[in-house]
């Protein structure tokens, strides 16, 4: 049971943050072809010329998938499937922690 509850909250947690950064591409709107750093993301941008919307799209559908994909490890018992979520749920704490971090304090972290 618990073990059970602790999945969905993996799943949950991994959507949220995907939410958030969903959320946070969308705001920074105007500035996001300066600052977006993820190759992929770059490539999205250019590949739309500059707006967020294909962007969007890609980071949903891709939640989407990595969420269908779990719950269907999941239901075939496959071995490794908890470490997985919770591996992919660090992930997305870390990038949470990025995202709600000011941008200097990186600056200050690579370029004491």
């Amino acid at each position: 049971m618990i073990k059970r509850n602790v999945f969905h909250l993996y799943c949950i947690i991994i959507a949220v943050v995907s939410a958030i950064d969903i959320y946070w591409l969308s705001r920074n709107r105007p500035s996001i072809t300066m600052d977006e750093m993820n190759p992929i993301g770059q490539y999205l941008l250019k590949l739309d010329n500059g707006d967020v919307s294909l962007f969007i799209l890609v980071k949903i559908l891709g939640t989407n998938l990595v969420i269908a994909i779990l719950y269907t490890l999941k239901y075939f018992n496959i071995k490794y499937t908890y470490i997985i979520a919770a591996s992919l749920t660090l992930v997305q704490i870390l990038l949470l922690l990025y995202l709600i971090t000011p941008y200097y304090k990186y600056l200050e972290i690579f370029y004491p």
